[in-house]
């Protein structure tokens, strides 16, 4: 490529972290917004794109870190630990190195790891982060026996895996995942990039009715808002708490409507909502108020005629979209690693009367 110019812009190696089960919905947003899509790994996305502007941060990914460095996997025992000095002696530090020209410069490293392994994240970011200390002349801030990092550390990325090791550079800035707007959380919430990704599942046009049902703190609405500022968004829930974080975190939109009201006797008109979006209660964290077969016959009947439901259940829950009684066609499905749960997103469409 020739020399950075804005009409081209510098390409670079970057890495999105996501959740498994996200990867493809990633990698179609990313491929929107102007990226080259290198590879789909498991939980990892490798792309080149310019630097992308806070605008057009990805709203599907944990977050999108500056590729350093991609090696081999050093081997499961801890002695093999060692080969990663050698490994990373070729890894190019420039696009991190004018965060440590100044001042006492701290850094720190998270790492996880896939596969068996005879050492723990904390020895493998360890050795990640003296190695880094010697290159950059900076000091390491170890997360090891529990340790915070100091405020203003700049943080490094390690995903290890049978695949190879994938180091990323964040830099001074939060994970992207950490919403501004979210000042308010109850039980159960839902993890933004989730929401994101079923708000994008749901095809949202200009102008559509849409209804989160069960929208705890609003999350879902927040993210579909996002995508489609001209529609209308409908927020109701039996939890006053529930509706309060929902209209704290809404409150710099317009366009969202909150309401008190049992997800299975919903107060809409018959037909009047185009999209419904939600995460009901899995009986988990929150308690489940209705049966879920009552809850897709109230949906059914406020759903248009060609209207879409996406909602996140657990699996087995799937089965009532699935009975011959059931109003729905389950038509597509994507199964997430979530917080130590394999919940599904559940796309369905009504059956015809």
């Amino acid at each position: 490529m020739g020399p950075s110019t804005p009409e081209t812009p510098e390409q670079r190696n970057l890495f999105a972290s996501t959740v498994h089960g996200l990867e493809h919905i990633t990698a179609a947003e990313l491929t929107e917004l102007g990226c080259r899509v290198v590879s789909v790994q498991k939980r990892q996305v490798l792309l080149t794109a310019p630097e992308l502007c806070s605008a057009d941060r990805p709203r599907t990914v944990d977050d999108l870190l500056i590729q350093i460095a991609q090696t081999v996997d050093p081997g499961p025992t801890k002695a093999d630990l060692q080969r990663l000095r050698p490994l990373l002696d070729a890894a190019d530090l420039k696009p991190a190195k004018s965060d440590f020209e100044r001042g006492d410069p701290v850094l720190t490293v998270s790492a996880s790891m896939i596969g068996r392994r005879t050492y723990n994240r904390h020895d493998l970011e360890d050795v990640i982060g003296s190695f880094l200390s010697e290159r950059l002349g900076a000091r390491f801030a170890s997360r090891s026996g529990g340790n915070r990092p100091p405020v203003g550390a700049a943080e490094w990325r390690a995903v290890l895996s049978p695949e190879g090791l994938l180091l990323g550079y964040r830099g001074r800035r939060p994970p992207l995942h950490r919403r501004a707007w979210k000042t308010a959380s109850i039980p159960g919430t839902l993890h933004p990039p989730v929401a994101a990704a079923t708000a994008r599942l749901a095809g949202i046009e200009t102008g559509m009715t849409v209804l989160d049902p069960c929208c705890g703190a609003g999350t879902i609405l927040v993210e579909a808002r996002g995508l489609a500022p001209s529609s209308d968004f409908i927020g109701s829930d039996l939890n006053a708490e529930a509706l309060a974080a929902a209209a704290r975190n809404a409150q710099h939109l317009t366009g969202i409507a909150f309401t008190k009201s049992n997800a299975a006797r919903l107060p809409m008109p018959t037909g009047s909502i185009d999209r419904i979006v939600t995460n009901p209660a899995w009986g988990r964290q929150v308690a489940t108020v209705q049966r879920f077969p009552a809850l897709l016959a109230a949906w059914r009947r406020v759903i248009a005629a060609d209207g879409r439901l996406v909602c996140l259940v657990p699996p087995e829950l799937l089965r009532d979209f699935e009975t011959e009684r059931s109003a729905w066609n389950l038509v597509e499905r994507h199964q997430l690693s979530l917080s130590g749960q394999h919940p599904v997103i559940a796309l369905a469409e009504p059956k015809r009367r």
